[in-house]
């Protein structure tokens, strides 16, 4: 999902509102059109523009969702294997790497019920909070003191190793979680976007300017429920279809009465929950039922949380979310969907002859009998997923977002896209569109760069600052350039900060430049 992109410079002097519109001006020759770009003029007279930039902030508050339950260890070690690319993609931005806050949460949130503690979930699980100890056969994380995220700012840190090291050491989280994934709960848990505080131990993590990045790694489909749900209990019923909720296991997130998934009905062609039964449309021996274009149960009958309300809270976390929030998904695709039909358990009583269901895998490996026949991906390393249709919901809820399958042999290409994609987030508002620039008469860009300054105790000063091409790259400077980020006809504004810029308690910075426009003459430097 392409998105507009770029850099500007610590200090911040470019950033929120650049993108040229309300607040920008024209003068003679022309007035702003929509996005800032000066209309034509007659002629031949060079129009004008003056854009307002508010002040940009290079932070980034990163927050890594780790599915830990029992079928993740191939892929956490692909994520680990490839954090450093990450780091190294993101160092590539103009200003090289934010300033960052980073942590991790597990999607262990619990699963309230009667008979889940023997499938390893609590009441509560991790409850949201960060995860910082050290895992695998890391010693330390060097992490100070009771830190339990990695801060990284303005190069001052609260930890030793490099980040990538750090990270690295506490993301394998195992695979002892429980199987009632909650991944959107957890995020939302662990952000306080639920509507309480969040975890005491989560405190300070999240900054009100700051750029918020979220990426998660899981093989299977968020299972959240209310903290009062029933939806994991027996409720003194039979471990068997008797059971008006079914066998109690993880098919009770996807399908039957309250199942978390309406998919399209190859028989009638409606949306249906994935039923408990075989109907009479399945295929083969055992009993397969292939469904598609399936989608969260937003209908009230299912006993998870709608998706929107978690994409609802995420949003409100920011004023300007399409332009704040990145959300990547290392996951599985939503499809092909097959439920298929097998024997009960023999250590279940009373289930003798019946038919229990359950969601194939949509990738693992060739030749395994979970895997759905029309599986487009096979693995060779032990990774396997089911149908993400929920989380793929949730992700692609946000403009700027990466969906990529944690089936993937490696997670290259996708920790580079992912860091590219929040590169592209932190300069999509620095990106103006001015039109056609005039050139001065040593061919550079004819634009004045003005900032303002405010000082601790509210002195105010401006300071108008020369072109790097002018003074050799002095700070402070300006440039304009284009880097491939940013939609077609428009440019990045960077000035590189001095002292003055980046001690100053708050800035912006007002670009004016002199604009070509239509005409019968040809203007100097168009």
């Amino acid at each position: 999902m392409a998105g507009a992109g770029g850099a500007t410079g610590p200090g911040g002097v470019s950033g929120a509102g650049a993108t040229a519109g309300a607040g920008a001006t024209a003068g003679a020759g022309g007035t702003a059109g929509a996005g800032g770009t000066a209309g034509a003029a007659t002629g031949g007279v060079a129009g004008s523009i003056q854009v307002e930039i508010p002040a940009f902030n290079n932070d980034l508050d990163l927050l890594f969702m780790i599915d830990n339950s029992p079928t993740m260890a191939a892929m956490q070690q692909k994520l680990v294997d490839r954090i450093p690319v990450f780091f190294q993609a993101l160092q590539k931005a103009r200003t090289g790497l934010p300033n960052l806050h980073v942590a991790v949460v597990s999607s262990d949130l619990g699963a309230p019920g009667d008979s889940t503690s023997s499938i390893g979930c609590t009441a509560t699980g991790d409850g949201g909070q960060f995860q910082s100890l050290p895992r695998g056969t890391c010693a330390a994380t060097t992490l100070f003191n009771t830190s339990t995220y990695l801060s990284d700012v303005n190069g001052q840190t609260n930890f030793t190793d490099p980040i990538d090291q750090v990270l690295q050491c506490i993301t394998p989280l195992g695979v002892t979680g429980c199987g009632y994934e909650h991944q959107l709960a957890s995020i939302d848990r662990a952000l306080g976007s639920d509507g309480a505080p969040p975890p005491a131990a989560n405190k300070g993590f999240l900054r009100s300017s700051a750029y918020l990045g979220i990426i998660l790694l899981t093989n299977e489909d968020d299972c959240s429920a209310p903290p009062d749900t029933t939806i994991f209990s027996l409720n003194g019923g039979a471990q068997s279809l008797s059971n008006p909720d079914g066998p109690l296991g993880r098919y009770r997130c996807n399908g039957g009465p309250r199942g978390g998934h309406l998919c399209k009905d190859p028989a009638t062609g409606q949306m249906i929950v994935p039923p408990l039964t075989a109907p009479a449309n399945t295929t083969g021996n055992p009993p397969l039922l292939q469904l598609t274009d399936c989608r969260d149960n937003d209908t009230g009958s299912s006993a998870l949380t709608p998706v929107s309300t978690f994409v609802q809270h995420i949003r409100a976390l920011k004023a300007d979310p399409d332009h704040k929030i990145m959300v990547a998904g290392i996951m599985t695709r939503p499809d092909p969907y097959g439920v298929m039909w097998i024997a009960a358990p023999a250590s279940s009583p009373g289930v003798a002859g019946q038919l229990w269901p359950y969601v194939m895998h949509e990738c693992g490996a060739t030749g395994d009998v979970n895997v759905n026949p029309m599986a487009e991906q096979h693995t060779t390393d032990g990774s396997v997923g089911d149908p993400g249709v929920r989380m793929t919901q949730f992700v692609s809820s946000f403009p700027y977002a990466v969906l990529a399958s944690s089936c993937d042999p490696t997670y290259q290409s996708t920790m580079q896209a992912i860091a590219s994609r929040l590169v592209a987030l932190m300069a999509s508002q620095s990106c103006v569109a001015l039109g056609t620039v005039q050139n001065d008469a040593q061919g550079q860009p004819s634009c004045t760069v003005t900032t303002h300054l405010v000082d601790g105790s509210g002195n105010k000063t401006d300071v108008q600052v020369p072109s790097c091409a002018e003074n050799g790259g002095t700070a402070p400077c300006w440039t304009l350039f284009s880097d491939g980020t940013c939609p077609i006809g428009s440019q990045i504004l960077y000035v590189t900060p001095d002292q003055a810029i980046t001690n100053a308690t708050s800035q912006s910075t007002t670009l004016s430049c002199s604009l070509c426009q239509p005409g019968p003459f040809v203007m100097p430097g168009c």
